[in-house]
């Protein structure tokens, strides 16, 4: 790609980044002093986008990057951001404060994340946890099976096909779901017992095999190989992208499902921050989001991963950056402590 085209590219996501709306040929004119007419940028547009870097998201609208055209400015064209002396600070204050309390310290380093970068963050502990019941719901499957949808207070979201015995309506099931919300809530998975079940079944009269494979898919997931917390899905909201309910929706099951998000970014890392965009990810729960990923190191052993998910529109720069002054402050610490 010749010296124009880049410059054009990266005006064109980075004007998309700051304001959420295509980008027209005239936009660039008037922000970027590249000394070149809206007709020559409107070439080059046209040939980015057959270049694949570009799409026209409407027929009269200007161009918005693709996958490709975030993952070629990650890649050759973005400049680091500037830290900001508050945000410093910010990281700073959170280091000190959670000195030698590392489980402390993860169960608040993703409310940070997420108050720094207004979108959703998790941290993920290379330690395994002991999980707490949550909250239970079942969902129509086919026929006389249902789903049983079983999520921790560690943030797991655990998924199993039940057979449903004859006669048994919905309504009834909801009721035994709401039942056992009240009277499990906030306990440990693993002190469920069998006589538990049996007195939350005496007012709903379902066969006894059905509370049987209820027990058993509880038992079955009463430990979890992560500490995961997560925050900011409220952040996150509050993007353009998130007016419609739909893609509300989208981030409330994407947050819902942060056991299958701690599994991907628990990977061993070449880059002290990688960035993954889209499908890159290795999933199409993130397929229309961005993911920039370190690992956090105490003692030059890793303690966990942390990520901030965000639209594929993120501020790559200030998130990448961001974590490369959270990683400074830490070893600089350590280095004073030694």
């Amino acid at each position: 790609m010749d010296e124009r085209k880049k410059k054009i590219l990266q005006a064109i996501v980075e004007s998309y980044i700051a304001t959420a709306e295509p980008v027209g040929s005239r936009t660039i004119a008037r922000m970027y002093d590249l000394g070149i007419s809206p007709a020559t940028i409107r070439n080059e547009m046209q040939d980015l986008e057959l270049m694949g870097y570009l799409v026209q998201p409407h027929t009269s609208a200007g161009r918005i990057p693709s996958r490709e055209g975030y993952r070629f400015y990650v890649d050759a064209l973005m400049h680091p951001s500037q830290v900001s002396q508050s945000e410093t600070d910010t990281i700073r204050d959170w280091i000190l404060s959670h000195r030698g309390q590392t489980e402390t310290a993860f169960n608040e380093i993703a409310k940070m994340l997420a108050s720094l970068t207004h979108n959703f963050s998790l941290a993920v502990s290379a330690q395994g946890t002991e999980s707490t019941f949550h909250y239970l719901r079942f969902l129509p499957f086919d026929g006389r099976r249902v789903v049983l949808v079983l999520v921790t207070k560690e943030g797991a979201v655990h998924n199993s096909i039940i057979t449903v015995p004859e006669g048994v309506s919905a309504l009834e099931l909801a009721l035994f779901a709401e039942k056992m919300n009240n009277a499990l809530a906030a306990r440990p998975l693993h002190t469920i017992t069998q006589e538990m079940m049996d007195r939350l079944r005496q007012d709903i009269l379902i066969d006894q095999s059905f509370y049987q494979n209820v027990w058993s898919a509880i038992q079955e997931n009463s430990t979890t190989e992560y500490q995961i917390v997560t925050d900011g899905v409220g952040e996150m909201i509050r993007q353009p992208e998130f007016q419609d309910i739909d893609k509300v929706k989208q981030l409330i099951s994407l947050a819902e499902q942060s056991l299958q998000i701690a599994r991907l970014v628990d990977i061993p890392m070449h880059a002290a921050v990688h960035v993954r965009i889209g499908t890159e990810t290795g999933t199409e729960l993130l397929a229309d989001y961005g993911m920039v990923q370190a690992q956090l190191y105490h003692n030059r052993q890793v303690v966990g991963t942390i990520a901030v998910i965000g639209p594929m529109r993120m501020e790559y720069a200030r998130v990448v950056s961001l974590f490369h002054a959270l990683q400074k402050e830490i070893n600089e610490l350590e280095s004073r402590n030694k």
